[in-house]
């Protein structure tokens, strides 16, 4: 569902950067996502 934050160079990914999120955290990640592609698809985007 998510891609970890990643560093860019001219040759593509140089470098992926993981996110230490709790498992709360990660919980609450995932349900904002929700809540934001719920909202994207009333909207028609």
């Amino acid at each position: 569902m998510f891609g970890d934050p990643s560093i860019v160079g001219r040759n593509g990914i140089e470098e992926v950067v993981p996110l230490p999120l709790s498992e709360k955290e990660e919980e609450q990640l995932k349900s904002s996502a929700a809540k934001l592609k719920q909202h994207l698809e009333t909207i028609g985007f």
